[in-house]
C-alpha cells in the first residue's frame, strides 16, 4: 500500500508552478490511513529512507493505544519532545476521541491537526513533530523545532562610528523580532511568501501601512509571486525582481544594518528579508542613497554634509581621475604645464610600455590584491592587500616597468573608491571605470565626455519599482535637496521623499528649530 500511496502521491502533487496549491480542486487530498504505520511507511518512502528521519513508536493514553511520533532529528529539541509530548500523551487518562482535543493539553502555541497525507513530509522538513495516534484519521503538528543560530553581531561590511552596533543574522524571524523593537508601531506589516519549489524559503515582505505606498508594494508582492525556481539566495532574488537586469547599476539597496532598514520603511520604502541570508534588499532605491551612511544622521549637519561632499567627490575620482590622467599623457600634453611635463617625461624614459597599458596593468593588479584580501582569512587577508600593493609597486618603479606617478595615481583612486559606502555601489563604480579609461587613450578629453554623458543619461533612463533611479535630480524635486548633497538640520527636514510617493508624507512637525523661547 504504502508503494502504491507514494507513486500516487508523487504523481498527483508534482509541483508544476512555484509552489503545489494543496487547496485546489483540482488536487487530489489523500486522506490520512488511521493505521499509523501505513503513514509511516509512506513518509519513509516519500523522504527517501533519509538518515535523519526518525520514528518512535510508544504507547499513550488510558487503554495504551498504539502512538508514533516522526521529526528529523537534526532539527528537533529532544529534551522537549520528551517533556512536553511524549510524557504527557503517555499519562493521559482518556481516550483520543479527535486530536482537536488532544491538542489542548500540548502546551505548545501552533499545535495544529493534520487531515491530509502529503503535507506530512513538508511539515516534517520544516523542522516539526508529526503525531500519528492509532484509530484516528488526523495527526498533530506539533512545532519543537529548535534553532541554531549566532548571535546578534555589528555587520563587518557596514561600520560606523557612532550608532548602533546590531546586525542582521541568518533567521528570519530574529530580524523581524530586531525590527520590531525599533518600530514599535502596529502598522508595521509583514507579509509573508514562501519560495523555491525545492527549498521552501521563507521571504518576509516588511513595510509600514499608511506610509508605503501602496501601489509599490503590490508591484514587489507581483514580481515576487513570478518567481518559479527551485532555490533562492539573496542574489538571484535581487535580480530576479530588478528592473533593467542588464544594467550593472544595482537598482534596489541591501543592508544588514537594522537601523538602516527602519529609516528606509520610514520614508516610505519596503524591505525583502529571505531566510537564510543577514542582508535585506530595500526598494525602492535611487542612485544618491549608496552615498549615504548612518552616520550622516548622527553627526552633526555641517560635519555631516563635510563627509557626504568628500563621498561625492570621491565617487568622482574613482571614476573620472584614471581617464583624464590618461588624456593628458596620451592625446592632450599641450595641456600639461611645462615643469609637471618635464617630471613625467623624465619617469616615462626607462618605461617600456605605454601610459594606458601601465595604467591598466596596476588598476589590474589592485583587484587581484583586492580580491585576494577579501578571500584570504582574517588578518592576512588586509596584510595582503597592503603590502602587496607595496612590493608590487615598488619592485615596478625599480625595474622601470612602472612609472611612479601610475603607482600614485592608483593608490589614490583605490583609496577613494572605499569611501563609498554601499559594497555593490562601489563594484560597479570600479567596473566602469575601466572602459572610460580606454575612451579617454582613444579620444582625448572627448571620449572621456562622451563616457561621463553616456553614464549620465544610463542612470537617468533607469527605475526601481517605477522611481526615477537619479531623482531627486531627474526629475529635479526642489524640497528633497535638502538630504542630497548636504544634509540640513533635523528641524528643517519635514517631510519623507517626495520621489518614493508614500503616502504620509509628513515625518515630523514644523517650527521646532532649537533655541531659548523668545520673549513676548
Amino acid at each position: 500500500m504504502g508503494d502504491v500511496t507514494f507513486r500516487k502521491l508523487i504523481t498527483t502533487h508534482r509541483p508544476k508552478n512555484r509552489k503545489p496549491e494543496i487547496d485546489s480542486p483540482n488536487v487530489q487530498i489523500l486522506s490520512l490511513p488511521d493505521d499509523p504505520e501505513q503513514t509511516i511507511t509512506v513518509v519513509q518512502s516519500a523522504l527517501g529512507n533519509s538518515a535523519d528521519l526518525q520514528v518512535h513508536r510508544f504507547s499513550g493514553f488510558a487503554d495504551q493505544t498504539a502512538c508514533a511520533v516522526l521529526y528529523l532529528k537534526s532539527f528537533v529539541d529532544l529534551e522537549q519532545l520528551n517533556k512536553s509530548v511524549l510524557l504527557p500523551v503517555q499519562q493521559l487518562e482518556t481516550s483520543p476521541s479527535d486530536m482537536q482535543n488532544l491538542a489542548k493539553v500540548l502546551p505548545y502555541a501552533g499545535t495544529q491537526e493534520i487531515v491530509s497525507l502529503q503535507n506530512i513530509p513538508q511539515i516534517l522538513v520544516n523542522g516539526e513533530v508529526v503525531l500519528l495516534v492509532a484509530g484516528v484519521k488526523t495527526a498533530l503538528a506539533i512545532p519543537l523545532k529548535k534553532y541554531e543560530q549566532r548571535v546578534v553581531t555589528e555587520p563587518p561590511n557596514e561600520k560606523v562610528v557612532r550608532g548602533p552596533r546590531d546586525g542582521f543574522i541568518e533567521s528570519i524571524w530574529t530580524n523581524i523580532g530586531v525590527l520590531r523593537q525599533r518600530i514599535k508601531n502596529p502598522d508595521l506589516r509583514i507579509d509573508e511568501i514562501t519560495l523555491g519549489t525545492r527549498t521552501s524559503d521563507e521571504l518576509g515582505i516588511v513595510y509600514i501601512e499608511g506610509i508605503a505606498n501602496r501601489q509599490i508594494v503590490e508591484e514587489v508582492k507581483r514580481r515576487l509571486n513570478r518567481i518559479n525556481a527551485d532555490s533562492l539566495s539573496l542574489g538571484s532574488l535581487s535580480e530576479l525582481i530588478a528592473d533593467s537586469s542588464w544594467s550593472p547599476f544595482p537598482t534596489y539597496q541591501s543592508t544588514e544594518r537594522p537601523d538602516n532598514l527602519t529609516s528606509a520603511l520610514l520614508d516610505g520604502r519596503i524591505g525583502i528579508i529571505l531566510d537564510g541570508n543577514p542582508s535585506v534588499i530595500i526598494v525602492p532605491t535611487v542612485f544618491w542613497d549608496f552615498l549615504k551612511s548612518p552616520d550622516d544622521y548622527i553627526e552633526n549637519p555641517y560635519f555631516a554634509s563635510f563627509i557626504r561632499l568628500i563621498r561625492m567627490i570621491s565617487h568622482l575620482i574613482t571614476l573620472l581621475l584614471p581617464g583624464a590622467y590618461i588624456a593628458l599623457m596620451t592625446i592632450h600634453l599641450e595641456m600639461v604645464p611645462q615643469s609637471l611635463a618635464i617630471l613625467v617625461a623624465g619617469a616615462r624614459i626607462r618605461s617600456p610600455f605605454p601610459t594606458v597599458i601601465e595604467l591598466l596593468f596596476m588598476e589590474f593588479t589592485m583587484e587581484v590584491l583586492r580580491e585576494a584580501g577579501l578571500r584570504m582569512p582574517g588578518i592576512f587577508g588586509q596584510t595582503m592587500s597592503i603590502v602587496g600593493a607595496l612590493v608590487i609597486g615598488e619592485a615596478g618603479v625599480t625595474a622601470g616597468l612602472i612609472e611612479p606617478v601610475i603607482v600614485v595615481l592608483v593608490a589614490f583612486t583605490t583609496l577613494a573608491s572605499f569611501v563609498v559606502p554601499n559594497y555593490n555601489a562601489a563594484i560597479t563604480i570600479r567596473l566602469l571605470r575601466f572602459p572610460l579609461i580606454l575612451l579617454s587613450a582613444s579620444l582625448g578629453f572627448f571620449g572621456l565626455f562622451l563616457g561621463a554623458m553616456f553614464y549620465l543619461m544610463h542612470l537617468v533612463s533607469l527605475r526601481s519599482f517605477g522611481v526615477p533611479y537619479f531623482a531627486p535630480i531627474a526629475p529635479l524635486f526642489l524640497k528633497d535637496m535638502g538630504d542630497m548633497f548636504v544634509r540640513l538640520p533635523k528641524w528643517l527636514l519635514t517631510s519623507r521623499p517626495t520621489y518614493y510617493r508614500p503616502e504620509d508624507k509628513t515625518n515630523q512637525g514644523r517650527n521646532q528649530q532649537p533655541g531659548p523661547e523668545k520673549e513676548p
